[in-house]
C-alpha cells in the first residue's frame, strides 16, 4: 500500500509540474501572439511614417516602435498577465513606464539587428520588413524576461 501511495504521489507531482509548465507555455504563446499583433502595428506605422510622411528610415522606425510597444503593453497587461481592471491610473502609468523602459532596453539589440540586416540585404521594398522581423525576434527574448519578472510581476502578499 505504501508503494502505491508513493507512486500516486509521484504521478500527482509530475502532473502538477506538467500543468504548471503548460500554463507557463500558454503565457508565452499569448505573449508571442500579442507580439505578432505588435509587429503588424509596427509595420503599418513604419510604412505610413516612412513612405507616406517621408520621415527618414530610422526616425520612422523609432516612431513605429513607440506605437507598437504601447500597443503590446496594453495587450500583455490584459491578455497575457491578466491585469484587466487592476490598479489605479498611477499604477498603470508606472507599469507602462516600466514596460517602455524594458522595451527600450530590448530595442537596443532590435535596432542594431535592424540596421545590420538592412545593410546586408540588397535594397528592395521588402528588405526593411525582413530586417524588422529579425530585430523584433532578437528583442522579444529580453522583453519577455523583463515583462515576466519585473513589469508584470505580482507583489508578494
Amino acid at each position: 500500500m505504501v508503494s502505491l501511495n508513493a507512486s500516486l504521489r509521484v504521478c500527482k507531482d509530475k502532473l502538477q509540474s506538467y500543468c504548471q509548465n503548460l500554463r507557463s507555455h500558454h503565457k508565452l504563446v499569448r505573449f508571442v501572439a500579442i507580439g505578432v499583433g505588435g509587429f503588424v502595428v509596427d509595420c503599418v506605422v513604419f510604412a505610413l511614417l516612412h513612405y507616406l510622411v517621408d520621415l527618414p528610415m530610422m526616425r520612422a522606425r523609432i516612431g513605429a516602435f513607440i506605437v507598437a510597444a504601447t500597443t503590446t503593453w496594453f495587450g500583455n497587461r490584459v491578455l497575457t498577465f491578466d491585469f484587466k481592471e487592476q490598479g489605479s491610473w498611477s499604477d498603470k502609468l508606472i507599469q507602462w513606464q516600466k514596460f517602455m523602459l524594458s522595451a527600450s532596453l530590448s530595442a537596443i539589440p532590435n535596432l542594431l539587428c535592424f540596421k545590420l540586416v538592412t545593410q546586408l540585404l540588397p535594397q528592395f521594398t521588402g528588405a526593411v520588413f525582413i530586417a524588422m522581423a529579425v530585430g523584433i525576434l532578437v528583442g522579444m527574448v529580453t522583453n519577455y524576461l523583463f515583462s515576466q519578472h519585473w513589469v508584470f510581476a505580482r507583489e508578494a502578499p
